[in-house]
C-alpha cells in the first residue's frame, strides 16, 4: 500500500522510543535531534527570508538538547510556538508537511517496486509507479499531496483488493495506535488543545470502521498526523516523546 513502508518505519521508531520510555528525557532528545536535522536543512536551503528565525529556532532546540532536567527541556520545546510569528509557524509547518509527503511517496515507490516480484497485477503496479514518480517531480505541495492521497481512486477493484491483503491490517493498527495515544494525552489533567485532540481521536475512531474505504483510511492517517494547527503539531510531538 502507498504508506506501508513509511508506516513500518514509523512503527520501528515508535518501538525504539517505547524502549526508552523509562528515560523520558532521552525520548524527548530523540524528537529534538530529529527536529534539529530538519531545521538545519531548511536553513541551508533558505533564501534569507527566514534565516534569523531559523537560527533562533535551532538555538532553542540546541539549548533544549543540552538541558539535563526533563521538565526544563520539555518547557523549552513547548514554548517554541510562542516565540515566533504565526507566519513563521506556518512556514515551518508547510516545510514539515512537504518532507512528510516526499517521504511517503518515496516509501510508496519502494513498496510498489517490491510488489513486482510477486508477478501479479504488473500493469497496475507499473502505472502506479509512473504516477508516483511524476508526483515526485511535482513542485506544488497541494497538487502533490492530493495526487498521492487520491492515487487509489484510479485503481481497479481487483487491484485494490490485492493491496488490501498487504496494507489494510497495518493501516488499522496505526489508526488504533493513534486513538490510544490521543487517549493518553487527554487523560492528563493539564492537557492543552483538548477540543482539537478529541476531534483527531474521533476522526481516527471513525476511520477504523470496516465500511471505510482503504484510501479514506489512509487519508485520515495522514490528517491525524498533520493537523492544521502548527502549535498543536509541536505539542503532540513533545507529548509523544514524553508518553512513549
Amino acid at each position: 500500500m502507498s504508506r506501508l513502508l513509511t508506516i513500518c518505519l514509523l512503527s520501528l521508531a515508535l518501538a525504539v522510543q517505547c524502549v526508552l520510555s523509562e528515560n523520558p528525557a532521552e525520548g524527548l532528545n530523540i524528537h529534538i535531534r530529529g527536529q534539529l536535522q530538519q531545521y538545519e536543512k531548511y536553513l541551508a536551503n533558505d533564501d534569507g527570508s527566514h534565516k534569523e528565525d531559523l537560527q533562533k529556532l535551532i538555538g532553542i532546540y540546541e539549548t533544549a538538547l543540552k538541558t539535563e532536567d526533563f521538565n526544563a527541556k520539555q518547557a523549552l520545546v513547548n514554548e517554541v510556538p510562542s516565540k515566533f510569528s504565526a507566519e513563521f509557524g506556518q512556514f515551518v509547518q508547510s516545510k514539515l508537511q512537504e518532507d512528510q509527503i516526499n517521504e511517503d511517496i518515496s516509501g510508496a515507490i519502494s513498496f510498489y517496486k517490491s510488489l513486482l516480484a510477486k508477478g501479479e497485477f504488473k500493469a497496475d503496479i507499473e502505472k502506479a509507479l509512473v504516477e508516483l514518480e511524476s508526483l515526485q517531480k511535482q513542485t506544488q505541495f497541494e497538487a502533490k499531496r492530493d495526487g498521492f492521497l487520491n492515487l487509489e481512486k484510479g485503481f481497479s477493484p481487483e487491484f485494490v483488493n490485492f493491496l488490501k491483503s498487504d496494507a489494510l491490517p497495518q493501516i488499522n493498527k496505526d489508526l488504533k495506535s493513534g486513538v490510544e495515544f490521543f487517549e493518553k494525552v487527554l487523560a492528563e489533567s493539564d492537557v492543552k488543545y483538548a477540543t482539537e485532540i478529541k476531534g483527531l481521536k474521533a476522526q481516527a475512531e471513525a476511520a477504523l470502521a470496516d465500511s471505510v474505504p482503504i484510501d479514506d483510511k489512509q487519508k485520515t492517517l495522514y490528517e491525524i498526523r498533520n493537523p492544521a494547527n502548527a502549535d498543536l503539531i509541536e505539542y503532540l510531538k513533545a507529548k509523544f516523546a514524553e508518553l512513549n
